[in-house]
């Protein structure tokens, strides 16, 4: 069955809806269309520049995008270029993959001074995202950080603050980013969370690595450690069980002569940030836990600091049409059903949370959905994309400019240093069609 497939995001849940299609349905022509020039969403803009290994799961995406009847279709954005009504109507099938890039905000007094910066933004200058803040000026001049949140971003931000130039010449961290990091006078980084270390989804490799650091001490109250992981819901003891030895070892290490410390805070919430042309402090309120939620206590303290990354969670961006959910800010679906011919997989599904891998299942879960439902090949496909984006004038990029622009950031690099990513839209839209002219 020639099926035209519309999936909308390249990241992980794309490629891995894109694949299972393609099982499901052989025939079916597939264009995997993403706002930017260069595919993987979150692959190549939120895993950490320290985690190359993580970034060789690429290799296999690329396959996936060199298989008969698949198209990339960069530097296209829904909303924007196309309209949810006009991807409907030109698709027999479309699956929305595009993940969550709003982040969710502190709502607390002092949240818009200057030093506190939306996560996206302080993940997106590190990882060379088009458009987000250049937070080098902040950064150069921090002492203090304070990170609110207990993921795994918030420990890739604390990570990466607190590394030295030697640990990030080795990845593909913004050279920017990597030197006024280098350059900071940075002592002390808090990283806090409103719960405990059992509530926490930190994994146990992102949290063993800050036991690994070479200028930088992690520390934890031992006071504030539950005794077991009892409490746990059977599913996850064991993996909280490892977290909570790690935990400890961190309790128990006495202090060094390293000159930065890492502060692993619990049961702690930012209550008011404190500044006036500039964030210098963080009033904080100690918690305890009923029935799993966070309950302020009447004690507070305060931590000087003059940088504040909230990493409290994601949610997705408004788009004319699209339904999408109150509580988590998911597109509401029912079981990845949005409405009939529309699907959803990742983080745009389920929220944001799971892994990599996590997207294979459930992209395999929707497939499995969309052979159920048995949809009709009837509609143009991409000969009525590519007729709404040049009546547009809209400037595509396609996986042979999404090379182009690959290798030259391959040739960018060296000393170590994998790859230079370009961070600038229009620099990246002429590196895609110099192939043209060679």
């Amino acid at each position: 069955m020639n099926l035209s497939v519309a999936v909308v995001g390249a990241g992980p849940s794309g490629f891995y809806a894109a694949d299972a299609m393609l099982k499901a349905f052989p025939c079916s022509r597939i264009d995997i269309i993403d706002r930017w020039p260069t595919p993987f969403g979150l692959v190549r803009f939120g895993v950490a520049p320290d985690h190359l290994s993580t970034k060789n799961v690429t290799k296999l995406y690329e396959k996936i995008l060199d298989k008969p009847g698949v198209r990339f279709i960069g530097n296209v954005e829904l909303g924007r270029d196309l309209t949810y009504e006009e991807l409907k109507s030109v698709f027999d099938v479309v699956i929305l993959s595009f993940g969550m890039e709003a982040p969710r905000v502190l709502d607390i007094p002092g949240a818009n001074l200057p030093g506190v910066v939306p996560v996206t933004d302080f993940v997106g200058w590190y990882n060379a995202t088009p458009k987000s803040m250049d937070c080098s000026s902040l950064v150069v001049k921090t002492r203090s950080a304070v990170v609110v949140g207990n993921g795994n971003v918030a420990l890739d931000v604390a990570r990466l603050l607190a590394k030295t130039e030697s640990e990030l010449v080795a990845t593909d961290i913004e050279p920017s980013a990597a030197e006024a990091i280098v350059q900071a006078p940075l002592r002390d980084i808090y990283v806090v969370g409103r719960r405990g270390p059992i509530e926490s989804n930190f994994s146990f490799p992102e949290l063993s690595e800050l036991g690994e650091l070479l200028e930088a001490q992690t520390s934890v109250e031992n006071a504030r450690l539950p005794a077991d992981a009892s409490a746990a819901e059977e599913s996850v003891k064991k993996k909280k069980e490892r977290n909570l030895r790690v935990l400890k070892s961190f309790s128990e290490r006495k202090a060094d002569d390293r000159p930065v410390r890492v502060h692993l805070m619990f049961y702690v919430s930012p209550i008011e940030i404190i500044g006036s042309d500039q964030m210098t402090a963080v009033k904080m309120v100690r918690n305890t836990v009923v029935n799993g939620k966070a309950v302020a206590t009447d004690e507070t303290f305060v931590i000087d600091a003059d940088l504040l990354v909230p990493a409290i969670g994601y949610k997705s961006a408004s788009i004319k049409g699209l339904p999408l959910s109150g509580n988590d800010g998911a597109v509401r679906n029912q079981d990845g059903r949005v409405e009939p011919g529309v699907y959803v997989v990742g983080w745009a599904r389920r929220g944001p949370n799971g892994v990599i891998g996590t997207n294979r299942v459930d992209a395999r879960e929707v497939v499995s959905l969309i052979e159920v439902d048995s949809p009709a090949a009837i509609k143009a496909g991409s000969v009525g994309l590519d007729n709404v984006l040049s009546e547009r004038n809209v400037d595509l990029v396609d996986a042979a400019g999404w090379r182009q622009i690959d290798a030259a950031e391959t040739a960018r690099g060296g000393g170590g240093r994998p790859r230079v990513k370009f961070r600038i839209l229009d620099e990246m839209l002429r590196e895609s069609k110099k192939r043209v002219a060679a």
